[in-house]
């Protein structure tokens, strides 16, 4: 064999192994490699069947890849749709367990079952717990704004010296919680602690809470009254029940 041929024969052998081990190395990727079984097949193949049979695998390896792709997207696709579905799921049992409370709560149902009475003898009772429950909301009781308790020695204060803040013990409460007296209350403090208030302003301020405040009373007047009317109607044991669930 001259020199010329052995060269070319080299080149060409060369250029095989190169296009082998690039077709090689994409197809190993994701993590996927030619099997053992695939590659001694490979060895046996002259070097237009292995280039064939190399691009044949490197299909089969992309259609792989999609299928195997396609599968996770399904499964991601699954998992969302059952997230959303358990969450559906959590939304609709907190509404009805809302709606549950409701109801227990508009039909005096634990009331119901404490007191065990006949069904003519709560047509009586109901009525009535209804008028307490609505003056009870009504007729709250007004906790004014008072200074808070004494200080216990901060930097720069003197030890048991009073902090000179006002305590609202109803500022958490939302505006539609409050009661007239105690939003009327709330005003007045900030008119307190502001500089340039007019008396006048403060005249003001102070006959309308006056006036909230003798109403919650009138308020709560009818409220005693509610609750001796429901006592009529009670047994002593039913009595004792509502009175250890505060209606009482």
């Amino acid at each position: 064999m001259s020199k010329r041929r052995i060269i070319l024969v080299s080149v060409v052998c060369f250029s095989i192994a190169v296009l082998t081990v690039q077709t090689l190395s994409q197809t190993s990727s994701s993590n996927q490699t030619i099997k053992p079984r695939d590659a001694e097949r490979l060895r046996n193949m002259t070097g237009e069947e292995r280039k064939k049979e190399l691009e044949k695998l490197r299909v089969q390896r992309k259609l792989e890849r999609e299928r195997r792709r396609k599968e996770l997207e399904e499964e991601r696709r699954r998992w969302e749709l059952g997230s959303e579905q358990r969450r559906l799921d959590r939304e609709q049992k907190r509404k009805e367990a809302q709606e549950r409370r409701a109801k227990i709560k508009k039909e005096f149902l634990y009331e119901k079952y404490a007191l065990k009475p006949t069904e003519e003898r709560w047509k009586l009772i109901k009525p009535k717990l209804e008028k307490v429950r609505q003056l009870s909301k009504q007729a709250r009781s007004t906790i004014g704004a008072s200074l808070a308790g004494s200080s216990s020695g901060g930097a720069g204060a003197r030890p048991n010296a009073p902090i000179w803040q006002w305590k609202r013990p109803w500022k958490d409460k939302a505006p539609s919680e409050l009661t007239e007296a105690q939003r009327i209350a709330k005003e007045l403090v900030a008119l307190v602690e502001r500089k340039n208030t007019t008396p006048e302003a403060f005249r003001r301020k102070m006959a309308a809470l006056r006036k909230a405040r003798s109403e919650e009373a009138e308020l709560k007047r009818q409220l005693t009254e509610a609750r001796r009317e429901l006592r009529e109607v009670l047994t002593t044991r039913q009595e004792a029940a509502l009175v250890l669930m505060y209606w009482l």
